[in-house]
């Protein structure tokens, strides 16, 4: 994985200095005159290492670690603090601000290095650690708190903006017999296979997660409601053509319910999450391996989109 650094001083002579050293040991630079101008940088990149002087115009290095800390709480970036201030003081600020490392100008390139090897491996422990606390064990994609955590800031932001925003909830059917059958490794097997085949079809800005036992659910842009409900139904459809083998030579497929909401008739992610949950039951009270879409007062709108 390429290591992201963020290099911000106002003196063009630091700025390029640093960067043609850590260019030449292979990390990918990016550079910032200013604290609010490195803001931005930070919200549209995926910033390993921060190197950032203290004194700025615009926004000042310790304004700007305040930023960054409040908004990486999962210390997802490392941050290196550059000044000529040698006052104990002044250090102690920069620490209670967020800042991992300090180093003294003029800067010793090689020390620099060494500080960003330590931020690397620190950075690339924590990533490691929240992608284990975010992920769902057995099948690789969100867990339910994250998925939920996820679905709370997308539906804060379609109210605001006025982007509809569509979930859908999955369920395998007959899952209890999968396992009774074939056993439980195989019905895991299943799990696996569908949270792989329904990843692979995540349209942009959507995310998948794993509610629990056979029950996924999928978050999705819903600009276009033709478009999202073709999406879904392509991965009930191709679902139903997948082939678990067992480790015993044999093979068995499955299929899945799926029930859908549309966040314009919510007032919240419970209420969202209740009536794709309600179209869900619906789904697999009437047959099984369908789709079905709540629109407003219950009524489903599109079937092999069923009529509730």
């Amino acid at each position: 994985m390429e290591t992201n650094i963020l290099v911000v001083d106002d003196s063009n002579f630091f700025r390029d200095l640093i960067r043609t050293d850590l260019e030449s040991n292979g990390y990918r630079v990016l550079l910032a005159e200013d604290g609010a101008q490195a803001l931005s940088l930070y919200r549209s990149h995926d910033i390993h290492i921060l190197i950032t002087d203290l004194e700025m115009p615009v926004m000042t290095g310790l304004e700007l670690c305040w930023h960054v800390r409040a908004e990486d709480d999962q210390h997802r970036t490392f941050t290196i603090l550059m000044t000529g201030d040698t006052e104990t003081a002044r250090r102690i600020e920069a620490f209670d601000s967020g800042a991992d490392e300090f180093l003294a100008k003029p800067i010793d390139l090689s020390m620099l290095r060494a500080r960003v090897r330590a931020g690397e491996r620190i950075t690339r422990m924590h990533r490691v650690m929240v992608e284990m606390l975010h992920t769902d064990y057995l099948t690789g994609v969100l867990n339910r708190r994250y998925f939920m955590e996820q679905l709370e800031q997308a539906y804060r932001a379609a109210k605001e903006t006025g982007s509809p925003l569509a979930v859908a909830m999955f369920d395998i059917d007959h899952f209890k017999t999968i396992n009774d059958t074939h056993g439980h490794s195989n019905g895991d097997l299943a799990l696996k296979r569908f949270a792989d085949h329904c990843a692979a079809q995540l349209p942009d800005g959507g995310f998948l997660g794993r509610l629990g036992g056979e029950e996924f659910c999928l978050c999705l842009p819903a600009a276009d409601l033709d478009a999202v409900l073709a999406r879904v139904e392509a991965i009930r459809s191709s679902t139903a053509e997948l082939m678990v083998e067992t480790g015993s030579g044999s093979s068995f497929g499955f299929t899945v319910s799926i029930g859908m909401c549309l966040d314009q008739d919510t007032d919240s992610v419970n209420a969202l999450m209740a009536q794709a949950d309600e179209a869900l039951y619906f789904a697999k009270r009437s047959g099984r391996n369908r789709t079905v879409l709540r629109g407003a007062e219950g009524v489903t709108v599109k079937a092999r989109f069923y009529v509730m």
